[in-house]
């Protein structure tokens, strides 16, 4: 990892940072187009195919998980993980029923407007599995999708050789959900996004995946709703003063350990406690059970920042918006900060309870989507309807403006409607 001083290297390290994202869509652009070609000319045939190249699929097995094997491989749990799996799901029910929505009236003199929120109907769920298992993941999508009342709800996740992981299918018992499918990677998300033999379109798509699922999602966007556009995992550590690497180290490594393509910085106003963590961090590696992903991360998207002026600091990270944010030390400085998807503050708060305990929802925007987007929420999963209802009185005092805006606009059947309710139904 390199040490930026920011002052001195202000452009060149955001141009770092924010180039190697881009770098990072174009990358798999290509693969992904491909991808969706076969699955738009082969449907079910090509998502056999290509889980059979990226998943080790041996031989063709039905997409749907039968809710048997989903029993049978929930039952191989450790009953010890049985009350973890339901505190999670309870603490991310207990956060997100505060999201329920509200109905709205809006009323004025001849005037009045009902807003009431609508779920979608269909809802697909993602949950990565390429490396490693993300139960966590699951209950974060499905949890906020049953509070705004969708009524159906699809999960689909990559399993080597067909198997389903256990976890997961718990999960799955335990929320409910029996429509799981056995599929990952950017095939999953044109399968449900366009329809693909006996997968369904559905409405909207939700859940964290690598920059292949990423890039598919954004590809779609439009014939379906997505949550956001969440790729690789982001961490910035923002210190104020000085903390323990050691925590500091782990809490980098904990983002690294996602993928080999995540992001990870921290931000220091001391040089030398840079130095004194790049050899914690050193030191610490060979503890770490995926080593080779740390490494990877750390080597190619890495970064340690000195930093002689904290407002300063305060706009790199604007500029950046990373996924998760820590900030330790000064805490009356987060309300300067603004667009990371979610901000710990505190030494206590690490992003690890957050992914997993507190409750908030851990499916964040990513590669700088945090300047125009928030997590996954319950609102996510609905859309305003609107009704509006005006009086004649209100005709009357505003008709007229607004058909000389009309004419402004030359938009001439505009005008003429409005006339014609003055003139016609007195």
């Amino acid at each position: 990892m390199k040490v930026w001083h920011l002052e001195q290297e202000w452009d060149a390290f955001l141009e770092t940072v924010i180039a190697g994202r881009e770098q990072k869509k174009a990358d798999v652009r290509e693969s992904v187009q491909a991808i969706k070609k076969q699955v738009v000319e082969s449907a079910e045939e090509s998502l056999h195919a290509l889980s059979a190249r990226f998943d080790g699929w041996r031989k063709d097995y039905p997409l749907k998980v039968s809710i048997d094997e989903i029993k049978e491989a929930a039952g191989k749990i450790e009953k010890k993980d049985l009350p973890v799996l339901k505190g999670m799901i309870r603490n991310v029910r207990l956060y997100h029923r505060s999201q329920a929505p509200r109905a709205r009236t809006y009323k004025r003199k001849g005037l009045e407007v009902k807003e009431e929120s609508v779920p979608v109907e269909r809802a697909l769920v993602y949950v990565p599995g390429g490396q490693v298992p993300y139960p966590s993941s699951l209950v974060m999508g499905v949890v906020p999708a049953q509070i705004a009342g969708v009524k159906e709800i699809y999960v689909t996740t990559p399993t080597h050789d067909g198997v389903l992981n256990p976890h997961i299918a718990a999960c799955c018992l335990l929320l409910g959900i029996r429509d799981v499918f056995r599929l990952g990677g950017a095939q999953a998300i044109y399968a449900f996004a366009l329809g693909a033999g006996s997968i369904s379109k559905v409405d909207m798509i939700v859940g964290p995946g690598n920059a292949y699922v990423e890039e598919a999602k954004r590809d779609v966007y439009g014939r379906v709703g997505i949550d956001m556009l969440a790729g690789p995992s982001e961490l910035a550590i923002l210190l104020t003063g000085s903390f323990p690497p050691q925590i500091a180290a782990w809490d980098l490594f904990s983002q690294a350990e996602h993928d080999e393509m995540a992001t990870v910085g921290l931000f220091s106003p001391s040089r030398d406690d840079l130095y004194v963590l790049m050899r914690e961090m050193e030191r610490l590696l060979a503890e770490n059970a995926r080593r080779a992903t740390v490494e990877k991360a750390l080597e190619k998207n890495g970064y340690l920042v000195h930093y002689a002026n904290l407002d300063k600091a305060v706009e790199a990270i604007n500029r950046i918006a990373p996924e998760h944010l820590e900030v330790i030390g000064d805490e009356s400085i987060t309300k300067k900060i603004l667009y990371p998807g979610i901000i710990y503050v505190g030494p206590e708060t690490c992003v690890s309870m957050g992914d997993y305990y507190i409750g908030t929802n851990h499916v964040l925007p990513t590669g700088g989507a945090g300047r125009f987007s928030s997590g996954l929420s319950v609102d996510r999963f609905t859309k305003r309807k609107v009704m509006v209802k005006i009086d004649k009185g209100f005709l009357d005092t505003y008709g007229g403006k607004a058909m000389r805006l009309a004419e402004i606009e030359g938009l001439y059947a505009h005008g003429r409607a409005i006339r014609a309710r003055r003139e016609l139904l007195q």
